[in-house]
Order: C-alpha cells, then structure tokens, then sequence
C-alpha cells in the first residue's frame, strides 16, 4: 500500500481547490493561504474537543429509539455544533476589509475543504494499521467516496458560515446561516452512521446544503451592494473671479459629500445652476 499516494488523494481536493480559486477567481495567494491554514489550525481544537465529549455520550448498538435519540444527540453535538461554531469562529480571522463578498465566501469554502482534507487524511492513518488486503481496498473506496461527500458538506457548510460572518459584518445578521450548517452538518453524519437503505437521504442532504449555500448568498448580494452605495464621493469645485489668474485651490473650496450617487447628481445640477446665475449677474 502506498502511503504517500493515499495521503495525496485526500489532498487532491483541496490542491485543485487552491490552484482553481487562485487562477479563475481575483483573491489574492495570500488570503487563501490565510484561509488553508485556518482550516488546518480548526483540527486540533474540533479533534480535543470531541474526545472530550465521547465519555460524556457514549454510544452503543441502536436497539431502541432511546439509543437513536443518543446518537443524534451525540451527533448533533460533535459535528453539528463543535465544528460549524469552530470554523464560524475562525472564519471570522479571515481579514475581510479589502474583499468582495464573492471571494469572502470563496476563502470560507476553501477553508471547509481544507479541513475535509486534513480529516480524510486522520480517517485514513487511524484505520491503516488495522488494514488487511481487503481493508486497504475500503480504505481506498472510503477516502473516494469522502471527496464527494464529506468535502462537499465541510466547504458548504463552511460557506454558509462565512455567509453568516459576512452579514454580521454588515449589520444585517443573517442567522439561518450558522443554523443551517449546523442542522445540514449534523443530518448527514447521523444518517452516515445509521446502517440500511437511508444512505442515499445524504445525496439530498449535499443538494440542499449546496442550494441553501448559494440562496444565502444571493440575499446578501443587495446589502453588499447598499454598503457600496455609501461611499464617499469627493467633489472638487475651485472658485474663480473672470481675468482673475488661476489660484492654488482653497481648502474650503473641497467638498466631502457622502451622499448616494443618485444624490450626487442632484448636487452637480444645482452647481451648474448657481453658476449660471452668477454669470448673470456679472
């Protein structure tokens, strides 16, 4: 079995991810190495903490609805809440001053997918001693079919975590965010440990995580737009007597208006007008 081929796979993902973003996206290198190794540092605390909390619900073979219940409770708790309140948190690192909504939400992804791929890559290492002829062909199956479910869950929910970020930022917290990664998060791990013929509710767990991502993006494309709206507008007016030589411009002849451009347009008409009045009364 080789090792380094195998870790490769359960990076391929996020290399592709990194390379694709880079080229076809304008986020800087450094913002999405920012990002990569948010998800790395993510790791450590969601593996501590689940350690933790697997002495205090442990599970056993689902006999009842009682050992089901625990289950979800216990999946609920791990993947649902440890992990998406981690990344939200560590999301929120992300310097986000200079970005666009667009690549804010594309360093959020990347993030998820990075720490998809650094769990992929403990699943892998944590079953390899134990692995037979036929376990390594599992292993094998398990890190192909992580790439396009596990990945995809982790950078959705990662997105909708940034989403949720992003629209604190902009006063206009949008909370089904966080609470649709959570819920998203946990749905697809309970029925991933649940045996039977349910498996493919997963496939429709993927949809709706990808859907629900991109619907709150889209309601946050008209705050974005808003806040632009806002900016500054410095309007530059010099004032001149006729035959008069052209003076050094008077600091109270500079105008800070922070008005809408709509507004804006209104002010340099009323300008036009008090000019040509003036030159009347000349």
């Amino acid at each position: 079995m080789n090792i380094y081929f195998a870790l490769g796979l359960c990076f391929l993902p996020f290399v592709l991810s990194f390379a694709g973003f880079k080229i076809f996206s304008k986020t800087g290198f450094g913002l999405l190495l920012i990002a990569s190794l948010l998800g790395l540092v993510a790791v450590l605390p969601i593996t501590f903490l689940q350690f933790y909390f697997s002495f205090l619900i442990p599970t056993g073979a689902l006999e009842t609805q009682k050992d089901v219940a625990r289950l979800f409770i216990k999946v609920l708790i791990f993947n649902g809440l440890i992990e998406e309140l981690l990344k939200t948190l560590l999301i929120a690192f992300i310097p986000a001053k200079k970005l666009k909504l667009n690549q804010f939400l594309i360093c959020s992804i990347l993030m998820g997918i990075c720490l998809a791929s650094f769990e992929s890559a403990v699943y892998f290492l944590q079953n390899m001693q134990s692995a037979n002829a036929r376990g390594v062909e599992l292993l094998y199956n398990l890190i192909f079919i992580r790439i396009f479910t596990a990945d995809l869950i982790h950078s959705a929910c990662a997105g909708l975590c940034g989403l949720f970020i992003w629209s604190v930022r902009a006063k206009s917290a949008d909370g089904l965010g966080i609470v649709f990664a959570v819920l998203i998060h946990t749905v697809f791990n309970f029925f991933g440990y649940v045996a039977g013929s349910i498996h493919w509710i997963n496939i429709f767990t993927i949809l709706f995580a990808i859907i629900e991502c991109r619907v709150r993006y889209i309601h946050q494309i008209p705050e974005e737009a808003a806040s632009s709206e806002n900016e500054t507008i410095i309007v530059f007016q010099q004032n001149e007597e006729p035959g008069d030589k052209r003076k050094k411009m008077d600091p109270k002849a500079v105008e800070i208006s922070q008005t809408k451009p709509a507004d804006f347009d209104k002010t340099v008409e009323s300008s036009m007008l008090s000019e040509k009045e003036s030159k009347k009364k000349r």
